[in-house]
This record gives structure tokens, C-alpha cells and sequence, in this order.
């Protein structure tokens, strides 16, 4: 006879041997291992689901909770309509070509301007003291390569011109190739201002002083798009 892996096969009492009292006590343990041996088995199933689910996931990354996602769509061209509708979560871009992607502060998520293939469209993002958030960017849909991104990473005031310089920061968006790669760009986020030489304020650009942040302001110049790049904001 063949018998199931977790199954213990304990032999059969002597005729005459145990009491019935014993024969019962004999059962219970007998169904008690049974038991433990099923609960087991469950456990370890278990455990190689979940380690299979978060094994998908990227070191370092962290997607549990909610998030707000914002797809850039790469297009060659786009039907007439409107792209102003604050509740939508896309933007066109080029699928070729560069666009400038303004972002402003406000009080909730929102597409401003969801039309990029002109050159320039906008998105708001909360702001205020405390606000941060943990970003990530990957490249979907049909396998492209990829697109870089250049950003203000510091403002400077030049007192002799009586004007705003930034310099530009950049990071590379890696093609989707076979499986999905997410990059961690939240430090594109952090933003330093200068009096020439001397440090005014540095921080998350949500937590800029809104003064400052009129006078500068923030942006993502796109070279290039795949046919989607996601962007998620997590709460931190």
C-alpha cells in the first residue's frame, strides 16, 4: 500500500495487549500527528507563496500602501480633445523627441496640462511641511530603450544678474527588457538653493518655502519615451 509522505504508520497493538482505554488513547495520538504533520505541510506551502510573490520585487524598493500613479505615454501624435482634466493620471509624451514636464505644488495630485507632444505639459503634487514621498520609475509596455531624465538638482541665485541659474541633474530610465526595472529617483526630488556660494535652504522639493518655489520651481526635462513610463508616489 502506498501511503501519503505525511502520514506515520505506527503498527498495530498486539491482540490482547492494551485495554480499550489504551487503544483509544492510541488513536487521539495518532490523529494528533496526523494533525501537526497537515499543519505543517500548509505552513511551508505558505511560506514558498509569499516568497515567490515578494522575490518579483526589487531590493530596496517598498510598494505596500497606497500610492498615486502617473503614466507617461509615448505617442507619435494624439486625435484632438482635452488634456486638462486635474482627475486623470496620463500625460502624452513624445515617443521621439524631448518634452518638459513643469511640476507645481498644490494640495493634491493632479494633471494640469496632460498634453506633452507640444513641448511642455504640467503636474501638481501636494505640499507642506512634513510632506514627503518614496518615488519609483519603470519602463512598461513593448520593449523600447529607455529614456534619461534631466532634472534642477540646485538653484542658484547670481546676485549680479539678479537671476535664477539651475544645474541639471540626470538619470537614466532602463528599457523594459523582459522583466519590469524599477529606479529609485526620489533623490531627484531634493533640491538645494544658493545665495552665489551660500547655502539658502535644501530639502524635498515638497517641503520648499512657497516663496522660493515661485521664484525657481521644479521640472523633469523627458529625452525620449518608451510607450509607458509609470511613476508611483508612496507616502514616507
Amino acid at each position: 500500500m502506498i501511503y501519503p509522505k505525511w502520514c506515520i504508520i505506527i503498527p498495530a497493538p498486539k491482540s490482547g495487549a492494551k485495554t480499550n482505554q489504551e487503544g483509544e488513547n492510541e488513536k487521539m495520538r495518532t490523529k494528533a500527528v496526523a494533525l501537526a504533520a497537515i499543519i505543517v505541510a500548509l505552513a511551508s506551502l505558505a511560506t514558498a507563496a509569499m516568497s515567490i510573490q515578494t522575490s518579483a520585487v526589487k531590493p530596496g524598493t517598498d510598494f505596500r500602501g497606497p500610492h498615486y500613479n502617473l503614466n507617461l505615454i509615448g505617442k507619435k501624435n494624439i486625435g484632438s480633445g482635452g488634456f486638462n482634466n486635474p482627475d486623470r493620471h496620463t500625460i502624452f509624451v513624445p515617443l521621439n523627441g524631448d518634452t518638459t514636464i513643469r511640476m507645481t505644488l498644490g494640495t493634491e495630485f493632479a494633471v494640469i496640462d496632460g498634453n506633452g507632444l507640444d513641448g511642455e505639459c504640467s503636474f501638481q503634487m501636494p505640499s507642506g511641511e512634513g510632506t514627503r514621498f518614496k518615488v519609483y520609475l519603470v519602463s512598461l509596455g513593448k520593449p523600447m530603450d529607455g529614456s534619461s531624465i534631466n532634472y534642477p538638482d540646485n538653484w542658484i541665485w547670481d546676485p549680479l544678474t539678479s537671476t535664477w541659474y539651475y544645474e541639471l541633474g540626470t538619470v537614466t530610465v532602463k528599457g523594459h527588457n523582459k522583466q519590469p526595472q524599477w529606479t529609485d529617483v526620489t533623490d531627484t526630488f531634493w533640491v538645494g538653493f544658493y545665495n552665489g556660494t551660500s547655502l539658502i535652504w535644501e530639502g524635498w522639493i515638497w517641503q520648499t518655502p512657497i516663496e522660493l518655489f515661485e521664484e525657481t520651481g521644479y521640472f523633469w526635462l523627458l529625452n525620449g519615451a518608451d510607450k509607458l513610463l509609470q511613476v508611483r508616489f508612496y507616502r514616507a
